[in-house]
């Protein structure tokens, strides 16, 4: 069965744009393990428009599950992640995109820089994975360079215009893993995940994590909210 992994960088992106102290990733982090969620996922962007190197190192003293760190391959990123000892780092595109979501990396012409990557995690005991598209080739590229997980990019799938193509996005999914799975690594997924559309991928054996942001702070905004319209009513009434 796969775990849900929590992606706190939609909270620390309201913070910034109030330039306030709240709300606080490292509490949505506590939150979410309080709820079930057996990890928790932000990004070390290059532009800093989500967490910055404070959260992360407070969410890595409270987390009381994994932590998985998403970061471009410069060296400057990593040197500042390895200092924070995340359990686990995935690459993902550079760039300052304007999107909260990560793109895949395109592995052909940084496999050198990337295996080198890969190299000093393992010697700091960090598990090192990558995401990339669903295709056998970039699967084959992640093997040959010992990446100890993949995340795959389930996009094209959660984007299909119609059942014809979603049926045949999972089935390239599952392919997908299983490529992975005999060549040793894991597999994680990610990619505009919702209600709607996360029960046919769960039901695809062996992904491990499956990593959810945006959807869950959306469905505990309603959830929330008319609660708290109420608690500030009944302080006024007080």
């Amino acid at each position: 069965m796969s775990r849900l992994a929590v992606i706190i960088d939609q909270i620390a992106l309201i913070r910034n744009m109030f330039a306030d102290i709240v709300p606080d990733p490292a509490h949505a982090a506590v939150l979410a393990e309080l709820g079930g969620a057996e990890s928790i996922v932000c990004h070390l962007r290059e532009d800093l428009r989500t967490v910055n190197e404070r959260d992360i190192k407070i969410v890595r003293e409270i987390s009381k599950t994994h932590l998985n760190i998403r970061s471009a391959s410069n060296a400057e990123n990593i040197g500042k992640l390895l200092k924070l000892k995340p359990d686990m780092i995935t690459f993902v595109s550079s760039g300052n995109d304007m999107s909260l979501e990560p793109k895949p990396v395109l592995m052909e012409g940084q496999m050198e820089s990337l295996g080198n990557h890969v190299a000093d995690l393992r010697a700091n005991n960090i598990l090192s994975s990558i995401l990339i598209e669903p295709e056998l080739n970039h699967i084959k590229l992640a093997g040959k360079l010992e990446f100890d997980y993949i995340e795959l990019s389930t996009e094209r799938y959660t984007q299909s215009e119609d059942l014809d193509q979603q049926i045949a996005e999972l089935e390239i999914l599952n392919n997908a893993v299983l490529a992975a799975n005999r060549l040793g690594m894991g597999v994680n997924a990610s990619g505009e995940l919702s209600q709607d559309n996360l029960g046919d991928l769960s039901k695809i054996v062996n992904i491990d994590d499956i990593i959810i942001g945006k959807s869950i702070l959306v469905k505990a905004l309603w959830l929330g909210y008319e609660q708290a319209v109420r608690d500030f009513i009944n302080i006024l009434n007080r």
